[in-house]
């Protein structure tokens, strides 16, 4: 096996692990009750709607969506690399479910575990995607759509990201009031008071969201530098060992 073949392995293998994280942040956030992370949250809220299929099925069916808004607006300039997105969502779709099966004992009832769990659930959020971006391998589709814009329009990554996460969270605010009749969630509507307390059950939007919006970003501060350094003691051995 030649150099290149193995550092692709390695690479995609670590963006494996990266995934892993972030599926695993999507979970907790379910778990909490708080509000699921801003890109998630359509694919739960189907999945509350239609239970037959699983917030990792929706999760992939969400993302196939994303890919053909790449499609219409890169045209010729869509690369076929860029249906390695097609496993990735796959991928990232079953981890979160097998993270949501391997959790189902975890049921926390008072509103101090549920918040413990969406800041848990940010952290794990920024380590993974710290990874991913480090691996540069694996992309998921809302990213690369956040790219396919950035590129048409020409416009600064970072802004258009918050304009998307924004527009996903408005539309799920949406969904959940037609399915529902709370814009919230599945439950009963009982005040906004009892959504940011979670008081009521299937939070789709809440406290959790926000926390989920905002903390990995800053806490990718912490887990940039630390997964630079996992990264640069790999290399270092290899480079030793001459494996």
């Amino acid at each position: 096996m030649g150099p290149k073949v193995k550092d692709i392995l390695l690479r995609y293998g670590f963006a494996t692990v990266g995934l892993v994280f972030v599926a695993l942040g999507v979970a907790l956030s379910i778990i909490s009750n708080l509000g699921t992370a801003p890109l998630s949250c359509p694919s739960y809220v189907l999945n509350l709607k239609w239970p037959v299929l699983s917030v990792g099925t929706f999760t992939l069916l969400v993302n196939m969506s994303y890919l053909l808004i790449q499609l219409a607006l890169l045209r010729k300039d869509f690369k076929a690399e860029y249906l390695m997105q097609i496993v990735a969502s796959a991928l990232f779709g079953y981890l979160i479910d097998g993270w949501l099966w391997a959790l189902d004992w975890l049921h926390p009832s008072h509103f101090a575990l549920r918040l413990a769990l969406s800041v848990l659930a940010g952290a794990v959020t920024a380590l993974g995607v710290s990874i991913e971006v480090a691996a540069n391998a694996w992309m998921l589709s809302a990213e690369m759509t956040v790219g396919a814009i950035s590129q048409v329009f020409k416009k600064p990554f970072s802004p258009v990201k918050v304009v998307m996460d924004s527009l996903i969270v408005a539309l799920s605010v949406l969904l959940c009031a037609l399915f529902f009749a709370n814009p919230f969630g599945s439950g009963a509507w009982t005040g906004l008071g009892d959504v940011l307390l979670a008081r009521t059950d299937g939070v789709v939007i809440g406290l959790g969201t926000l926390l989920l919006a905002i903390l990995p970003g800053l806490m990718m501060r912490w887990t940039d530098p630390l997964v630079g350094r996992i990264v640069k003691g790999i290399s270092g051995r290899n480079a030793d060992t001459g494996k």
